[in-house]
């Protein structure tokens, strides 16, 4: 199969399948002997993951509030039946992709791979042609992104006036440097410097040891909470890979992520609480609540993980 062969079957697909989300409510209706939950994960598992964002823009607003539910159903399925076919978590998943990124970090050492966008990445011995040199790019590009450490989530709100130049951000997450289970983050508004700094937006979550937490307004499950309240706020909580002054980690373009100086958020965002559900591998549901969770509901959004690394062979 040719590369724009499977990219033709892998939009198929995406196609397909938000055409489903899209119109869940109907499809509820004549699917009750099927987990829909358990549906979409699986579906999701079978698209290439480096075509899984495109369904972002398949997604109708209603089709992206869609999901919120259908993730919930995930939580029908008994936990021994969740786990039998590979794990459906959210902890899990994030765990295994930094496997892979510290994966691809070793075995570039033990290669001795430079991590940089340099022509002169590694001494392989490429194709002198364009398909040559594209591949060696996107090499040097995941060893610079596994280096960073850290995972990117594109994002997409529901419901939020202007289309993708309001409501599309990103949620970027790396392990606690010094709580294991834990996680650190912030989200990128993708707004000029001056908003960046000023509303940083830093996050922890919850001790992934619990594996599953309530929402405190309606008692839903969730597999993640994203805490704006208490957010890492030393030197010593910053990605370990975040290089001074310029306080960015490395990645896609030229700059990566930057990391302000953290700060408490202000309103609306200062007793915000997001909860995220598993709609699929690196695929994310969430609904955040203001009061710590306890107060109105904010936004629902969706969040794919940027595809930095392939798996190592």
């Amino acid at each position: 199969m040719t590369p724009e062969e499977r990219e033709e079957q892998a939009m198929d697909m995406v196609i397909r399948l938000a055409t489903t989300i899209n119109a869940y409510e109907e499809v509820a209706f004549t699917s009750k002997s099927t987990n829909m939950g358990t549906y979409v994960y699986e579906k999701l598992d079978a698209i290439p993951e480096e075509f899984r964002p495109r369904l972002m823009d398949e997604l109708s607003d209603v089709g992206l509030v869609n999901c919120w539910y259908i993730a919930g159903l995930l939580y029908k399925v008994k936990f021994q039946e969740r786990e039998a076919g590979g794990a459906l978590d959210i902890s899990s998943d994030l765990e295994d992709y930094q496997e892979r990124l510290d994966a691809t970090v070793e075995q570039a050492a033990v290669s001795g791979a430079d991590f940089s966008l340099d022509e002169s990445v590694d001494d392989d011995d490429y194709a002198d042609d364009e398909e040559g040199r594209a591949a060696k790019a996107r090499r040097a590009a995941a060893l610079v992104a596994s280096a960073a450490g850290v995972q990117v989530f594109e994002g997409r709100a529901a419901n939020v006036p202007g289309g993708p130049f309001v409501n599309r951000f990103q949620k970027v997450f790396y392990p606690s440097p010094k709580d294991v289970g834990v996680w650190f983050g912030r989200v990128v508004l993708k707004k000029p410097g001056f908003v960046e700094k000023y509303l940083p937006l830093y996050f922890r979550t919850n001790d992934t040891v619990e594996r599953f937490v309530k929402v405190p307004a309606t008692a839903e499950d969730a597999d993640l909470l994203l805490d704006y309240q208490n957010p890492p706020y030393l030197e010593a909580d910053m990605p370990p890979a975040m290089r001074y002054p310029s306080r960015r980690t490395p990645g896609a373009g030229a700059e990566g992520t930057w990391w302000p100086e953290p700060k408490l958020a202000i309103p609306p965002f200062d007793t915000l609480v997001d909860y995220l559900r598993p709609l699929g591998p690196g695929v994310y549901a969430g609904r955040g609540w203001r009061d710590g969770g306890r107060g109105d509901e904010f936004l629902t959004f969706i969040l794919f993980r940027r595809y930095d690394a392939p798996p190592v062979e």
